[in-house]
């Protein structure tokens, strides 16, 4: 199961939170640009943007409540899409995972990605070996083409245009989340208010926060993005 977390928790940083659950134990964590982190004016550090998301009570807390720290660590993802994938082949070397830019910021599926491109590597090198190819840029093009046959390019090309909207669109996680946030609790608090009128007051907190110029250009950047 993936639980995903956007808005106060990165104190609308271009970023989400996420937790995920193993067999045995759970993985909680927050993603966020390095640029967002330099141009923070509360000069937020990592850490605690994951001790906040761990804090929420109606979200995380209540979650690891008497649990118990197992592993703590970071590491920086390139996360440019289907633009930034470098020269993957050469003489002698591939590039898989992370740092060839495997990762997809529509949805958690970084890990399938990455582990995916090491598989097809290996088969790529398993494969030149049983014919006796030396390990050329020539015979480890066919890396490439596996690439290009499965779903990790596909995948990146589709959402090609993605990382630009979300870096260059902060109201998708700061101004939106709160809206939706409050939409929901206007709507489902029973307090003798009707439904037609909530659902104007919940119109008119949109309009009012984004103007209906900015509503309709938002859902146009989102749908060029997903078709």
């Amino acid at each position: 199961m993936v639980i995903e977390i956007i808005g106060t928790v990165t104190e609308g940083m271009v970023s989400t939170g996420f937790l995920y659950t193993n067999k045995d134990s759970l993985t909680i964590g927050v993603g966020c640009m390095l640029s967002d982190f330099k141009a923070n004016p509360k000069r937020t550090a990592p850490r605690r943007c994951c001790s906040r998301s761990h804090e929420a009570p109606s979200r995380i807390a209540p979650l690891i409540e008497g649990g118990e720290m197992k592993e703590y660590c970071a590491h920086l993802i390139p996360e440019g899409g289907f633009h930034a994938v470098p020269q993957v082949y050469g003489d002698g070397w591939m590039i898989v995972g992370d740092s060839g830019g495997f990762v997809n910021a529509v949805h958690r599926e970084g890990s399938n990605l990455a582990m995916t491109t090491g598989r097809l590597a290996a088969e790529t090198v398993i494969a030149a070996k049983a014919a006796a190819q030396p390990m050329t840029a020539k015979t480890l093009r066919a890396y490439k083409d596996r690439l290009d046959e499965s779903f990790v390019m596909k995948d990146l090309h589709k959402y090609r245009d993605m990382p630009k909207v979300l870096h260059t669109s902060p109201q998708f996680f700061s101004t939106y989340p709160s809206l939706v946030t409050g939409a929901a609790k206007t709507m489902f608090t029973v307090d003798g208010v009707d439904k037609k009128s909530k659902e104007k007051q919940i119109f008119g907190s949109f309009r009012t926060a984004r103007r209906v110029s900015g509503l309709v250009g938002d859902a146009l950047k989102l749908w060029r993005a997903f078709r």
